[in-house]
C-alpha cells in the first residue's frame, strides 16, 4: 500500500520520464536561441523576475510553451510594479484574452501611478465592461475636476458601493440627479453586488409613470427577494388582472421562497399553493420562453411540495421534453420521485424519473425497493460488497447486514509520461508555471489515468488540492462513486488524502467520533487544509465558525479566542462538535446537516421528520442534502481505504 496522503513526487522519476504528446509542433531547428533564452526566463522568473521580465519579452512569440510564456511574463510585471511602457510592449505582443484584460487592468494601475491620466482615460475604454469602474476609481482619485465628475457619474450607475466607500457625500449627490433608468441601472448593480437591501431602499423612494414604473416595481420584487424579504416582493408586484406574466412569475416566486422560510410548519403547504396557482396563471396567460421554463420549474416544485403530485409530475415531462437544464434539476426531480414513492402510485413515473437521473437513481431505486415485499434484491444490489454510499449503507440496515471490514483496491497506476512542454517547465525549475501548462493540455484533450497519475503528483507538491483532484477525477472516472474500489490504489489514496493521524486518532477518542467520520468532514469541508476559510467565516481543517469553537475551546479551558489555524485544535473542537451534535440528535444524518446547515434550522426538519431517512430525503436545501449525502459515502471510503491506518494507530 502507497503511504497514507497527498502524493509525493519522485524527483529521480519525473526527471527519467519519457516525453510523450507535445502541445505543439515540433521545435524548428532555427529556434534553438529562443528556446535557450525561454528556459533562463522560467528559471529566473520566481528569484529575479525584473530580468525574468526582459527575457520573455526579447523572446517574442513562438510555436512553443507561448501561453505560459506570457502568463509568466506578467506574473513577473506584476511583481515589478512595471511601467506602462513594459505593459504596452507586453500588449503589442498579443496576449490571449484571459491575459489581455488582466494586462490592460495593470496597464490602467500604472498610469495611474505614473499620473498619466489622459492616458488612463484613453485605456479605460479598451476594458471591459465589467473592468471599466476599476479605471473610474483611479480617474476619480486622481482626475481633474470635469474627468472626476464623469468617472463619479459612471461609478454612481454601474459600481455604486465603490463610489459609496470613496465619497459617500457625492453619491448622494449624483443619486438625486440620476434619470429613471440610470436609477434601475443602479439598483441591479447594489443587488449584484451582494447588497439588494440598498437596492430596495433606494427604489422603494421613487415613484414613476408608464412601462419603466412597471421594471422599477419589478425590479424592486427582485431586490427584496433576494434580500430575504418574500413578503415585501409580493406588496411591490400587482395582482389580480392587473398582474401580466412577468409579475405572476415573480410572485411565484416569492411564494415559494416564503414558503420555504416557513417550512417545516404547516402554513409552508398552503403557500406553496399560492404559488402553484399564480405559475399555473403565468402559464395560462402564454407564458414563453424564460419565463415559460420559470413557471413550470416553480409548479414543480410548489405542487411537490403542496402534495399535487399529478400537476408536479405533467410539469416535468413537459421540461424533458423541451430539454430543460437547470443547476436544480435532479434535486427536484428527486424530492417529486420519492414523494410519489410515498403516496403509493405512479411507480412506473419513478422508474422513468430514476432513469432520466445520473445522480439520483441510487436514491429511488432504494425508495422503490422499500416500498415493495419483494424489494430484497434491489437492495442487496445497492448494497453491494465494496464501498457504500448513503443508499448502499441504508440497503444494509434494511437487510441487517454487517458493514464489510475489508475492501481490496485495484493495482496502483504507474506514473506516466507528461507532455513535452510540461517536462521542460519542470527543469527549469518553474514547477507553478507547468501546473497552469499541465492545465491547457487537459482542457484540449483526454487523460489517461498514468498522465493523470503524475500531473497530481505535481500538483500535490505544489499545494493545488483541486487541481490533484480534477487530474485523478479525469484519469480514474470510478472515484467518488460507488466503483470507486476498482480504481488504482494510489489514485484511491490520493484522492482521499489523510493529513495529521494522530490528532484524528487523539480527537476519536475524546469525542466518541469515529476517525474515519472526522477525516471525511475534513476532505469534504477543505480538503485538509489547515488555512481554509470560506465565505462565511469558517476556518481550518473541519472550517469552525469562530463563535462554535469559543464555547468547546472554554469548556476544556483553552480561553475564548482558540487559533482554528492549528490543525490538532482545529480538528479537536471539530470533533466535539460532531459529538456533540450526534448525541443531541441521536442519529448521524440529522448532526451532518446541523454541521453544514446550523442546530437551529436543522432542529424544525427534525422535529417534523425524527426518521434519519424520511428526515434526509426533506432536507429543504439542496447543499444540505448533499452534503449529508456526500460525507456518508466519504466516510465509509476513508474505513475502508484506509482501514490498515486505524488498526495501527488504534
Amino acid at each position: 500500500m502507497t503511504p497514507v496522503g497527498t502524493f509525493q513526487i519522485n524527483a529521480t522519476l519525473v526527471a527519467a520520464i519519457l516525453v510523450a504528446a507535445c502541445t505543439g509542433p515540433p521545435v524548428p531547428h532555427g529556434d534553438e536561441a529562443r528556446e535557450r533564452t525561454l528556459d533562463l526566463a522560467f528559471s529566473l522568473a520566481s528569484t529575479d523576475p525584473a530580468r525574468a521580465a526582459a527575457l520573455f519579452a526579447d523572446t517574442g512569440p513562438g510555436a512553443t510553451l507561448e501561453h505560459a510564456r506570457m502568463a509568466s511574463w506578467a506574473d513577473c510585471l506584476d511583481q515589478t510594479q512595471a511601467s506602462p511602457d513594459a505593459w504596452r510592449r507586453y500588449l503589442a505582443d498579443g496576449p490571449p484574452p484571459s491575459l489581455e484584460n488582466r494586462a490592460r487592468l495593470a496597464l490602467v494601475r500604472a498610469l495611474a501611478n505614473a499620473g498619466e491620466i489622459a492616458a488612463l482615460a484613453s485605456e479605460r475604454t479598451l476594458l471591459p465592461t465589467e473592468l471599466q469602474p476599476r479605471a473610474d476609481e483611479l480617474l476619480l482619485m486622481g482626475g481633474e475636476a470635469v474627468v472626476r465628475l464623469e468617472a463619479a457619474h459612471r461609478l454612481a450607475v454601474a459600481a455604486p458601493q465603490k463610489l459609496d466607500s470613496l465619497d459617500r457625500t457625492l453619491s448622494r449627490q449624483i443619486l438625486s440627479g440620476l434619470e429613471p433608468q440610470d436609477r434601475l441601472d443602479r439598483s441591479r448593480a447594489w443587488r449584484r453586488s451582494g447588497a439588494p437591501s440598498r437596492a430596495a431602499a433606494e427604489l422603494r423612494s421613487v415613484r414613476w409613470q408608464g412601462g419603466i414604473e412597471d421594471e422599477r416595481r419589478r425590479e424592486l420584487a427582485l431586490s427584496e427577494l433576494a434580500a430575504g424579504s418574500p413578503r415585501a416582493a409580493l406588496r411591490a408586484l400587482p395582482s389580480g388582472n392587473d398582474a401580466d406574466v412577468a409579475d405572476l412569475v415573480l410572485r411565484a416566486q416569492a411564494h415559494r421562497n416564503r414558503a420555504w422560510g416557513l417550512f417545516p410548519n404547516r402554513e409552508a403547504e398552503r403557500v406553496f399553493r399560492d404559488c402553484t396557482t399564480n405559475a399555473e396563471r403565468a402559464l395560462g396567460r402564454g407564458a414563453t420562453g424564460d419565463s415559460r421554463f420559470a413557471a413550470l420549474g416553480l409548479l414543480l416544485e410548489c405542487a411537490t411540495e403542496a402534495g399535487n403530485l399529478d400537476a408536479a409530475l405533467d410539469s416535468w415531462r413537459l421540461l424533458e421534453a423541451a430539454r430543460w437544464r437547470d443547476p436544480r434539476r435532479e434535486w427536484l426531480g428527486r424530492r417529486l420521485g420519492v414523494a410519489l414513492v410515498h403516496r403509493g402510485n405512479a411507480l412506473d413515473a419513478v422508474r422513468t424519473l430514476a432513469r432520466s437521473m445520473a445522480n439520483q437513481q441510487r436514491c429511488l431505486r432504494y425508495w422503490l425497493a422499500t416500498s415493495s415485499t419483494e424489494g430484497v434484491p434491489e437492495l442487496q444490489s445497492l448494497a453491494g460488497s465494496g464501498l457504500a454510499d448513503l443508499y448502499g449503507l441504508w440497503s444494509r440496515e434494511a437487510l441487517h447486514l454487517p458493514q464489510p471490514e475489508d475492501v481490496r483496491l485495484g493495482p496502483p497506476a504507474a506514473t506516466g509520461r507528461i507532455p513535452s512542454s510540461v517536462r521542460r517547465l519542470i527543469d527549469a525549475g518553474a514547477e507553478d508555471a507547468a501546473v497552469g501548462q499541465w492545465r491547457r493540455v487537459r482542457r484540449l484533450r483526454a487523460t489517461s489515468p498514468e498522465e493523470a497519475t503524475a500531473a497530481a503528483e505535481l500538483a500535490a507538491r505544489r499545494g493545488f488540492p483541486t487541481d490533484v483532484i480534477r487530474w485523478l477525477r479525469a484519469g480514474f472516472p470510478g472515484l467518488g462513486t460507488v466503483d470507486m474500489a476498482a480504481e488504482a490504489e494510489n489514485a484511491v489514496l490520493a484522492y482521499l488524502p489523510l493529513r495529521w493521524q494522530e490528532a484524528l486518532m487523539a480527537a476519536s477518542r475524546e469525542s466518541g467520533v469515529d476517525p474515519w467520520l472526522i477525516a471525511a468532514v475534513a476532505r469534504q469541508e477543505s480538503t485538509f487544509s489547515a488555512h481554509a476559510v470560506s465565505p462565511r467565516g469558517a476556518v481550518g481543517v473541519l472550517q469552525l465558525v469562530p463563535s462554535t469553537a469559543r464555547g468547546h475551546a472554554r469548556a476544556l479551558g483553552l480561553g475564548t479566542s482558540p487559533n482554528l489555524r492549528d490543525p490538532t485544535l482545529n480538528i479537536r473542537l471539530g470533533a466535539r462538535e460532531l459529538g456533540y451534535l450526534i448525541r443531541r440528535f441521536g442519529a448521524l444524518e440529522p448532526a451532518l446537516a446541523a454541521y453544514n446547515a446550523g442546530e437551529t434550522r436543522v432542529r424544525g426538519w427534525w422535529r417534523r421528520r425524527p426518521e434519519p431517512q424520511r428526515f434526509t430525503e426533506e432536507i429543504p436545501v439542496p447543499e444540505t442534502y448533499n452534503y449529508v449525502r456526500r460525507v456518508v459515502y466519504l466516510s465509509d471510503a476513508y474505513r475502508l481505504a484506509h482501514q490498515q491506518t486505524w488498526r495501527t494507530m488504534r
